[in-house]
């Protein structure tokens, strides 16, 4: 249900995607399978959005309300994209990812109510409208697109397994994003904003926050981290229009953490925890009754250790994969899904001060994935910024495609040809060749797949001396990371 390559380009032609037929739209999606907006206000609903953290704000949230302790344990729904190696990943009960009975019970219940209502829909498509023209060639012109889709088989099973809390994480922008048909959250929360998605939500950051502070609903509570003043200025503002209280979060409050352990790795990662402590202290007061005054509630601490959030700052040795036989036992890959200057500074120095800890001898090797849309030498450049102290040997290019014979069903990507992806991995080459003009140029590498890149670090490992560490800083791309997982051979979580 992807929308393919060619549609996406005929696409950005007519304009910007997120419009305000977007909401309407999804909302006769859900009225199709059964469901008003207002159906969801049993949800409990804490709604996520941000440029940086969302995805660890809401998973660190969840992490929080599942271990609070009380006599009537809370029964979590979180909906994050995008997966890493299986799509139910998007779709978690508990903070486990949805059972492959369950995601396919709950995808049939919807493929099959839209298709009861197929007819009508296809009879009320203008034919004088050239996006519902377009759409039309679609193989199913009646039915949401991935995300869409997706949104209504979460909302369907958290109905279904009756959570007491939906953690809701936007997929783009906010203010026409699918998620933002709910009416009544009870806690909106946004991380920190950056350029990303210009092409759709704009090219400023006002003009993206104008975008995220769409969440806001009126008379409901707002936990903002802080921004950089012109962005900061727009959520006040949208915050003051729907009349919405909004508490604004610092930096330098990052203090109160000290001493407290935070199961995701980096000083970006407390920032988010500082977000998530604020959204459940909110949430318990309001549907629990339950008032914490403490800066970091005693009862929170179980659940900011045990979060589990793959992808983000990950650690993962060659030995608890596929290729453990393989591959030298001293390989450990370093998994970021950063994507934007911001996170990949942070990403950059994470592997930084994480790796001189470590010390020893050592080979390092990057791998990096830009997809089309982005500036990928920009992003690059970040990277390329800390090799005068932590030196990479080898780098590496890859497109996103998972294996030599294509895609598993969960990673198959259709919005990007594989010319594009592969004359993007030329790019990066060349830009890396351009500013690191004295670095070997035999020591770079463009592969067309990830499996390509796995099994060269592979067979490199068994030239290095058997004492010696190799490490493999793996970033760029979220989607590359989960397919890098996949052609690892580890399972979801």
């Amino acid at each position: 249900m992807q929308t393919n390559a060619a549609t996406l380009d005929q696409l950005r032609k007519l304009g910007s995607r997120m419009n305000d037929r977007s909401l309407p739209e999804m909302r006769s999606y859900f009225k199709r399978i059964g469901y008003e907006p207002s159906d969801f206000d049993k949800l409990n609903i804490i709604h996520v959005t941000g440029t940086k953290g969302k995805g660890s704000t809401s998973a660190l949230t969840q992490s929080i309300l599942k271990h609070y302790s009380t006599d009537k344990p809370i029964r979590t729904g979180l909906f994050t994209s995008p997966h890493l190696v299986a799509m139910r990943e998007r779709i978690r009960i508990n903070g486990e990812p949805i059972s492959e009975e369950l995601f396919a019970k709950y995808t049939q219940d919807v493929w099959e109510r839209l298709e009861n209502t197929k007819a009508e829909t296809l009879a009320q498509l203008k034919t004088d409208d050239a996006r519902q023209l377009l759409r039309m060639t679609r193989e199913h012109p009646d039915k949401p697109a991935y995300f869409r889709f997706l949104n209504l088989v979460a909302m369907h099973a958290f109905m279904q397994e009756n959570v007491d809390v939906t953690i809701l994480e936007v997929g783009v922008g906010g203010e026409y994003d699918s998620t933002n048909i709910i009416e009544k959250p009870i806690v909106c929360g946004i991380t920190a904003l950056g350029l990303d998605h210009v092409s759709v939500l704009g090219d400023t950051i006002d003009k993206i926050a104008w975008h995220k502070a769409g969440i806001i609903k009126p008379n409901t509570p707002v936990i903002a981290f802080e921004q950089l003043p012109e962005a900061m200025t727009v959520i006040e503002e949208r915050a003051k229009e729907k009349n919405a209280p909004l508490t604004v979060l610092h930096a330098k409050d990052i203090e109160k953490l000290k001493g407290v352990k935070i199961g995701l790795a980096g000083v970006h990662q407390q920032y988010n925890a500082l977000t998530a402590i604020e959204l459940c202290r909110v949430w318990l007061d309001t549907c629990r009754n339950v008032q914490l005054k403490q800066d970091i509630p005693e009862e929170f601490k179980e659940g900011l250790a045990k979060v589990v959030w793959p992808g983000r700052g990950q650690k993962l040795n060659i030995c608890d994969t596929r290729y453990s036989d393989k591959a030298s036992k001293n390989v450990m890959y370093y998994l970021d899904g950063a994507h934007t200057a911001e996170s990949l500074r942070v990403c950059a120095n994470w592997f930084k001060e994480t790796v001189k800890e470590e010390g020893g001898k050592v080979s390092r090797i990057l791998m990096f994935n830009c997809t089309n849309g982005r500036d990928g030498p920009h992003l690059l450049d970040v990277i390329a910024s800390i090799q005068s102290e932590v030196p990479f040997d080898h780098v590496i290019f890859t497109t996103n495609v998972t294996f030599r014979k294509g895609y598993t069903a969960d990673t198959k990507n259709m919005t990007v040809t594989k010319a594009d992806a592969v004359a993007m991995q030329k790019s990066l080459a060349d830009t890396w060749k351009e500013r690191m003009s004295s670095f070997d140029t035999e020591k770079i590498h463009v592969v067309p797949t990830i499996e390509d890149a796995v099994e060269w670090i592979s067979d490199y490992s068994q030239t290095v001396p058997q004492e010696q560490k190799v490490q493999v800083l793996t970033t760029g791309s979220l989607i590359m990371v989960g397919n890098t997982l996949t052609a690892l051979g580890v399972a979801a979580r």
